[in-house]
């Protein structure tokens, strides 16, 4: 047989295209595997999953109040959780500025608040574990960063190891819809979005109506108009 490295490069790869692997359910025997099975393998499994990769961190305990080392993550969980906790009791994630690859995660880390991301149990086989969460307030810390999260969804449990963060690949475009159903000229509004949302006002024949917004805090608005109004408040 021949060596490895005397054999001629094949650089047209069809799915046809046989690899030489070791069968570990069947007593490491060697066998032929062919480049279409295991394409497909990568496919049901979630293996190749883009999501799974992300940024990788490994994971060092819960949070309370370490330090974060390069590399590293820990997860803020509710108190009041019981010791093998699930997604649904964190609360926050205390990531490195340095991800397990040594990348710097300093340029990007603003764009994680608001946005819902995926954490992800890369140790798993599959991509079965894991979680949507939105990233409300970021806090600075040494070298590191704490994002709170509240939970939107998940399936499995955490294991930790070695998790990856990335863009959930849903969008977060929560709105909030406000009917005025009496003439006014100042409207109160209580949207609860946590944010300091854009405003769209229409009457009741669904024609634009400018007035001046005030934001009284992240939960609250006021609009003040020149005339009496009737119609709704669209807040995205």
């Amino acid at each position: 047989m021949s060596r490895i490295q005397q054999l001629p490069l094949d650089t047209t790869i069809t799915g046809g295209d046989k690899l030489v692997g070791t069968d570990v359910g069947n007593n490491n025997a060697t066998k032929a595997y062919q480049i279409e099975t295991i394409a497909t393998f990568f496919a049901q499994t979630g293996a190749a999953d883009p999501l799974r990769s992300g940024l990788q961190y490994n994971y060092a305990g819960k949070y309370t109040n370490n330090t974060i080392a390069s590399g590293e993550f820990r997860y803020q969980v509710d108190p009041t959780a019981p010791s093998t906790f699930g997604w649904a009791n964190i609360t926050g994630i205390a990531v490195s500025r340095y991800n397990r690859n040594l990348v710097d995660i300093n340029p990007i880390i603003d764009l994680f608040e608001n946005q819902l991301i995926r954490l992800t149990d890369v140790d798993t086989s599959s991509n079965k574990s894991y979680a949507i969460y939105e990233v409300g307030v970021k806090t600075d810390l040494t070298d590191a960063y704490l994002l709170a999260l509240t939970h939107r969804g998940s399936a499995g449990t955490p294991v930790g190891g070695v998790t990856s963060i990335a863009p959930s690949g849903f969008t977060n475009e929560t709105t909030f819809t406000f009917t005025q159903g009496t003439l006014s000229n100042t409207w109160t509004i209580n949207h609860n979005l946590d944010r300091f949302p854009s405003v769209t006002v229409v009457d009741n024949s669904n024609n634009i109506v400018v007035g001046a917004v005030t934001y009284n805090n992240s939960n609250q608005i006021v609009i003040s108009f020149s005339e009496t109004v009737i119609g709704k408040a669209y807040l995205n």
